[in-house]
Parts: structure tokens; sequence; C-alpha cells
């Protein structure tokens, strides 16, 4: 259906994109405008909708059309703050988030008939993305079964401690390093294997799960009312439970056999002949497209069904309430969901990569992460490219669609710290807390461009580790610290350390990224590296998330820390919306690279790596001395 309140005078349809962004933090809708950067001569002669349709469809995979162009719509947005994780347990309030994508699209639907009461407009595709891992257990019907039967990043359970510890001794040191670089990641609780085996050992509804779904393919299951139970996911999120194998866009068929001879109980299986892959989701590319070499029926059809929009009814022949609800998308595309992260990169700009250029994106929200694109296909034709990537032990390696790698490594706390910090310490006001960063800042002035600190209190070291760790030690049960402190410690001291934590954490991160990218030899089809000899490389971080966004004083540190200068686009902020109308659009074909709109430039001070290098060194020698009393 086109949603039009039409104006004689007017003749263009205005083609609008739906971003979803379900995070950990807030649920989040954004409308986008897609404008063409050629424009048809024939606008006005009543085809243009149709036209435009096709072309959506068809940049998904040219290469040969104008790069459209997105502009995101003024006020046409609509954000619920909510906690969606349980912390520690990693449980997802599935439920609430349901209901809060619902009602974010509700407001968004409403704010565009206000707009654009006398223009014609689209809604013409719908994207989601959420924060990964999330795997949901689903009855028979498709419905959760409970916040017990969900699996998230944010796990640091002991139970599924205890069950990384079983894997790494079941496996020994060469299993896990050929799962790893299979999957592109470690045996750690963050990731869906051992959280599975935790949940078939010990929960007692565990036989109620019938399928394992994630967010945005419930979402869709439930607007579109198709009869069949599971819907697949796309290669992104799929990636990310740490069970796909990145090169073949397959589930890894050693980590499917361990669950199905590992996950008992009382000396019962759970799974029959057919073993655990049926209770998975099927695999395709985010558009619905399948390359991978297995195919079940929850992917066959998908990409029609995709693009089928809302019905009227659902194959049971009831009323889909949706219908009545969202009449806009009745004749939408929508997409299947994309990992945050890989969003997050495709929003600052980050999408495509020169391997002698590369643009590093670090995201600093409530987690914090820094990743690089690599253009490395999984296609039959294309195979030998992603083989010959080694993720190198700290990092991980996830698929962002069937043409694309992602590279980087996470912390499951970087704004949280210092949320944290300011509770705390008291600091909830922004006059305090204001005063309290005036004195962090010069703090860090009088120690950066010296090779001797200060003063004693402003050797505290920190260990941000309040969720756990995840890159670069991937340790289960790892806590934080907080180390020197004395009586004349202040509270700008304790927040410096904070800052300064985070910052080091994503530096060490940094640092095995360049290594990689540095040192990556991949041929083009016509046999030449994309390295010259001796080429230099030069890359540049572009900063997203609020946290970093709005914080000069750790852009600062960043850039400092690691030599890289540190931006931010003008176009870029929320970031991870933006990448989910950049990816739907189509606007991210392999070599084309989006133009930085930079208004600020961190440019790493002289002299200040001599004190970045003796903080790191301090910081590493305090988690070796504290990491023993971890729980394995």
């Amino acid at each position: 259906m086109m949603a039009t309140m039409t104006d004689p005078g007017q003749c263009t349809t205005h083609e609008i994109l739906l971003a979803v962004d379900a995070g950990s933090s807030s649920i989040r809708c954004t409308a986008y405008e897609r404008v063409e950067s050629k424009k048809q001569d024939d606008d006005c002669a009543g085809s243009d909708v149709l036209k435009n349709r096709s072309s959506l469809e068809r940049t998904t995979t040219s290469n040969s059309l104008p790069s459209p162009i997105i502009r995101t719509l003024e006020n046409v947005s609509h954000t619920i703050k909510m906690a969606s994780v349980v912390p520690n347990t990693g449980y997802i309030r599935i439920n609430e988030v349901l209901a809060a994508i619902d009602e974010c699209i509700d407001q968004v639907l409403r704010l565009l008939r206000l707009q654009f009461l006398s223009q014609k407009y689209e809604v013409v595709a719908v994207g989601i993305s959420t924060f990964v891992m999330n795997l949901i257990g689903v009855n028979e019907f498709g419905k959760p079964i409970g916040e017990s039967a969900t699996l998230s990043y944010a796990c640091n359970r002991e139970d599924v401690v205890r069950e990384c510890q079983k894997l790494e001794d079941y496996l020994g040191n060469e299993g896990t390093r050929k799962i790893y670089q299979s999957t592109g990641a470690p045996i750690h609780p963050a990731y869906a294997l051992p959280q599975l085996l935790a949940f078939y050992r010990n929960v007692g509804n565990a036989n109620d799960v019938y399928r394992w779904q994630t967010i945005s393919s419930i979402c869709i299951h439930r607007w579109t009312g198709d009869g069949r139970i599971q819907l697949p996911i796309s290669y992104s999120e799929a990636s990310w439970t740490g069970m796909l194998n990145f090169r073949t866009c397959n589930w890894n068929e050693i980590m499917l056999k361990l669950l199905e001879v590992l996950s008992t109980k009382d000396d019962h299986a759970f799974f029959g002949e057919k073993g655990f892959l049926p209770l998975m989701p099927g695999l395709v590319d985010f558009d619905g497209e399948d390359i991978g070499k297995e195919s079940n029926s929850s992917s066959r059809g998908c990409s029609t069904l995709l693009k089928s929009g809302i019905p009227q009814t659902r194959t049971d022949e009831s009323s889909n309430p949706y219908w009545e609800r969202w009449p806009e998308l009745r004749s939408c595309r929508f997409f299947l969901g994309i990992g945050d992260g890989a969003a997050a990169n495709l929003g600052s700009k980050c999408g495509s990569s020169s391997l002698t250029e590369p643009r590093i994106a670090i995201t600093i929200g409530t987690s914090a992460a820094a990743r690089v694109c690599l253009p490395l296909p999984a296609s039959e034709q294309h195979i030998s490219f992603s083989a010959n990537i080694i993720v190198p032990p700290g990092l991980f390696c996830y698929r962002v669609d069937r043409n694309r790698l992602l590279l980087g490594g996470a912390l499951t706390d970087g704004g949280s710290v210092v949320e944290w910090a300011r509770s705390l310490l008291s600091l909830q006001s922004k006059e305090s807390f204001d005063v309290c960063m005036e004195k962090v800042a010069q703090i860090y002035e009088g120690n950066r461009d010296s090779r001797h600190f200060s003063s004693p209190n402003s050797t505290i070291s920190m260990v941000p580790f309040l969720s756990g760790e995840r890159s670069t030690g991937f340790r289960g049960g790892a806590r934080a610290c907080i180390s020197g402190m004395t009586r004349e410690t202040t509270p700008a001291h304790f927040m410096y350390a904070c800052l300064e934590g985070v910052i080091l954490r994503l530096g060490a991160v940094m640092k095995l990224i360049i290594n990689v990218c540095s040192g990556l030899k991949i041929s083009t089809l016509e046999g030449e590296s994309p390295h010259g000899k001796g080429e230099k490389m030069h890359c540049v971080i572009v900063a997203s998330g609020n946290a970093l966004e709005r914080n000069s004083l750790w852009r600062q540190m960043l850039a400092d820390c690691t030599g890289v200068s540190v931006v931010v686009d003008a176009e870029s902020a929320e970031g991870t919306s933006r990448g989910v109308a950049v990816m739907i659009a189509g606007s991210t074909d392999d070599g084309n690279v989006e133009k930085l709109s930079v208004v600020s430039n961190a440019k790493p001070s002289a002299g200040a790596s001599a004190y970045w290098t003796q903080s790191s060194i301090c910081q590493e020698n305090l988690i070796d001395a504290i990491s023993p009393t971890w729980t394995n």
C-alpha cells in the first residue's frame, strides 16, 4: 500500500526506509529517505514508485548502478530507554523488547503521517539491527518460551564459565584453535555454545524449545503472520553466535556435534536421530539470498516472503492485526537482522575499507568495540579470499554479509564504566560531573607529555571488566579491579582511571587490528596484491556512540593511546540506525567508500606515546596479577 495525501502540485513520491535498532539499553526506530544520486527525467510519469522499488532490489547486488544517498528525516524517530538484558545472567527481557519495537514503529509511522500531510510517500523497506549475540527459544507456534530460554552476549554466569572450561579441556589446544579459525570466535561465555550446553544440562523446561530464533526473526514472523515456525537468520546474526563458519557461511559441524554429545542430563540426550541442526535457524544473507551449501525449509522461499510486506490474513486465515495497525507496511520489503556492530561500522562510513587506508570504527556506548570491515566474499568463486585470513587470539571475525567480514574486538563495558563511577562517586548531577571531568582533563594534561607521572595518585590502574572480559583475553569469570589508591586519591583520580582503563583495552584491540591489516596478503581476481612493496598503511579512527561522540577528552586520549587520528563524522550520528538504512538502501557495494564529513579531528599529541606505553604495561601487569583469582 502507498500511503498518500496528494497535493496536485506534487509529483515526487518520497521513498522511506525504517531502521529499527534493538539495543541493550534502548529500542529505537528512525525514518530515512532514500534519494537516488541520478534522478529519472520522467519522475512524474506515474510509475516512479515502481521504478524506485525495482532500484532498491537491484542495488543490493549490483555494482553498476549509481550509489544511492540516504537522508535522515528530522524528528521522525522514537526511542524507548530500557534494559533489554539482565546483567551477568544475560537473560533477555524478550516480551518487553518485542513490545517496545512495535511501539517505536507505531510512533514513527504516526510522525511520518504528520510530516507528509500533502505529499506522497511510501515505506519501501524495514531493516533491523539487534544487540548480538541473541538467541531465543520458541515453542511450536513460534512464541518465546520465556526469559530462561534466552541467550545473549551479556552472559557471565558461573555455570556457563564452567562449560567453557569443560569445552577447552575436551577439545584441547588444537581443537580449540580450529574452532576459533572457523568461527572467528573463541570459547567464551558471551557465545552460544557454552550457554546452550548449560541450558540443556540445567534448565527444567529445555524440552519445550522447538526452535532457536533471534529477535529480528521473531519480529518478522509476528508481523507477516507466516505459518512457518522458523524463519532463517542472517549470516551476520549467526556469525555473532560464535557457531557459524564465517568462511563457508554454514553452521560449524564440530560444534553441532559437541552439543549432541555433551548436552545430556541424567544420561538422557535431548536430541533425536537428526541431531541438533533442526533446532537451529536456517542461514541466508540479510536480503534473503542463500549462498550456503546447506539449506532447509526455513531458508527456501525466504526472499519471496521478505518482499511481500504485511498480509491481510495469516496463513491460518485469521486476521493479521498489523494489517490495520501499519497500513504503510503492506507492500514494503523486510530485511533480516544484522548485528549492531556491523551496522555501526556501516553507519560510521566504515563499511568498505582499503587494506592500505583502512577506516577503523570505534564505538563507545554502553559497551565498546573497535572494528574494521574487510572485502572478503564467501561465495565459491572467491572462497580463497576468506580462507587466507588468520584470526589472531584476542579478536573476533564475523560476517557482515556474503561479501564482507568484520574484524575487531569488543568490551562488554565501555560507557557503562563511567556511569558506574558516576553513581559510585555521587556525581549524578551534570554540574558535579562537569567539575570532576575538568579535573580529569587537568590530570591527563599533566601526564601525557611527560615520561613521569605528575603525582602518585595518577598511577591508579583500572581493569574495566565490570561485566566480564571479552577482547583481548576472553577469560571466563573475569572481574574488574582498581589498584593504587591512597588516602590522597580523589574522585577525579578515580574517574580518570576509569576512562584510561577503557582506552587501554581499546588500544590493545587496535594493535591487533593494525597488525592484521598490515600483514594481510589477499590476492585480487587478477592475481595482484593490494599492498605494494614497502607501501605504508594509513588508517583513521571514526568515532561513534554517545559516550565517545560527546566526550572530546576521551577522543583525545584514544588518539594519543593509538597514535591514530580520531574523527567525528557529521552524518554518522546514531550510527547503528544509519548503518541499517545504508545497508537496506544498497549504499555499501564493495569499493564504494562514503566521503567523511569531518567536524572534529583529534590528532595524536607529540610525546604522548611514552606515557601510554607505561600505562599499558601497568594495566597488563595488573591483569596478570589478578587473573588467577578469577573463577575458572
